[in-house]
């Protein structure tokens, strides 16, 4: 016992020495700090960064961000940067020589909701950096007043232009002016709906599916009014003004134009976005139409029902629709007046190529391209982003009434009457007019590049800025 009791004594006493032996702690402000300052050359590609993530969120093809991005950097930078991007994904690296270390930065891009004053914004200032070689001190302060205060439209000016985009469908088909003023009221509802559940998380698919099923259940209870009151409205044109509303939007043709310039990562991810949200509203449509015709309730729209307005009305209603699309995705007015006068054009230049009796889907693209040839000229001299003119202007050439009348003889047909399969050819029928719309969009704005090239240099040449002293 006595052994054990000084044997633990010697153990104590032992560390006892060894803390007072130990050396002082050194204070926190004596310890040496990691240098976080940034050279200029981390700081502009760290400023590239910062755009390219913001465009490709929004949807901006691949290649133009990458030309923008390299704009910059040439500007800035003394060494050659490459960029590589992917949908979700932007890697900027740069080999700086042998005798420094390569630096390579990488970025996730987080999918958010188009903002054409953004795009705007970011765009005008690459070509200012370009142009006057603005200090890189100024080009940061820009771009995060850019970022981190945009400017937007309040969202009850986006639910009204929801609403509005709706009742211009409605308007397109010659409808009376209670259809028109309800079809307003279910898009601004439909509009408020769709952000209410991007809030709250929920994937686009089944936002997608639950606005579809929402918009095709307020045309049933119009069926349903219809029978019991003779209101001598056509609850088909809600449904197509809703899947209109839907529809636009979708980053289809910056998908195409993605897969042209071979950039096949981010093409195939926006093609499967695109499906995913289509398939979405396909199933919401035709939950709807089911439910009513379990309740014995039947839609009267056939392809041979619903005739367009007179040609002016056409043209009005060509230009609230792409008009309002703008104003929901942010333009500002300018870019408002500019894009529903695209969209009226657009219209007017389908409908002259369907009197030649070449087919709607052939029209379709004759319009859309000239629309993506016109944005080139447009987003380079009012700096205006040609993603928003042929986002709105392709809208009123999107084919909801095909798609209304295919998902209708799906859902009301069983696979074996013939029926079935000539809804399935109007189904198609609607998939090659998107097809049509969004490769002719994509042809005019790729003719449109270098034909605006020679526009430039012949300007630049003939007109010389004068530079102030």
């Amino acid at each position: 016992m006595k052994e054990t009791t000084s044997e633990l004594l010697h153990k104590f006493r032992r560390s006892i020495r060894h803390i007072l032996t130990l050396p002082p702690s050194t204070k926190a402000a004596e310890l040496e700090k990691i240098d976080e300052s940034l050279t200029p050359n981390m700081r502009a590609l760290r400023l590239v960064m910062t755009m390219a993530e913001q465009l490709l969120s929004m949807g901006v093809a691949a290649r133009d961000v990458v030309q923008l991005a390299l704009g910059v950097t040439d500007t800035y930078c003394t060494r050659r940067v490459h960029i590589d991007i992917s949908y979700t994904l932007i890697t900027v690296s740069q080999d700086r020589g042998n005798d420094r270390e390569p630096l390579t930065l990488v970025r996730t891009i987080v999918l958010d909701d188009v903002n054409y004053r953004v795009i705007q914004a970011i765009q005008s200032l690459a070509l200012t950096i370009r142009d006057t070689h603005l200090p890189l001190d100024e080009a940061e302060r820009m771009i995060d007043k850019i970022v981190y205060q945009p400017k937007h439209n309040s969202r009850w000016v986006i639910y009204t232009a929801g609403g509005v985009v709706s009742a211009g469908v409605v308007l397109l088909y010659n409808g009376s002016p209670l259809m028109i003023g309800m079809s307003f009221i279910t898009g601004f509802l439909a509009t408020g709906m769709l952000r209410w559940m991007a809030r709250v998380g929920l994937s686009t698919f089944y936002s997608q599916i639950a606005a579809a099923l929402c918009i095709t259940l307020v045309a049933v209870i119009m069926v349903r009014l219809n029978a019991l009151l003779h209101l001598a409205i056509n609850p088909t044109l809600f449904v197509i003004g809703g899947i209109v509303l839907l529809v636009a939007g979708m980053m289809t043709v910056g998908a195409f134009q993605d897969a042209i310039d071979e950039y096949y990562v981010t093409a195939n991810a926006r093609i499967l976005k695109v499906i995913m949200a289509t398939g979405g509203i396909v199933i919401g449509v035709i939950t709807g139409l089911y439910i009513a015709a379990r309740f014995s309730i039947r839609f009267p729209a056939t392809p041979d029902q619903l005739v367009l307005a007179s040609p002016h009305t056409q043209y009005l209603g060509a230009l609230i629709i792409a008009a309002a699309f703008a104003a929901r995705n942010h333009a500002a007015v300018f870019g408002t007046i500019v894009s529903g006068g695209v969209g009226m054009l657009g219209w007017w230049i389908s409908r002259l190529v369907l009197a030649t009796g070449l087919g709607t889907t052939i029209a379709s693209g004759v319009a859309a391209a000239t629309i993506g040839l016109m944005a080139t000229f447009v987003s380079r001299f009012w700096r205006f982003p040609s993603l928003a003119i042929i986002g709105a202007g392709i809208v009123p050439l999107v084919p909801g009434l095909s798609l209304y009348n295919g998902l209708l003889g799906v859902a009301t047909r069983s696979p074996g009457n013939p029926e079935f399969m000539a809804a399935i050819a109007v189904l198609l029928q609607a998939f090659m007019i998107a097809l049509a719309v969004a490769s002719g969009a994509t042809l005019g704005n790729m003719i449109g590049r270098p034909i605006r090239r020679r526009v430039i240099r012949f300007y630049s040449s003939a007109f010389p800025r004068r530079h102030s002293q």
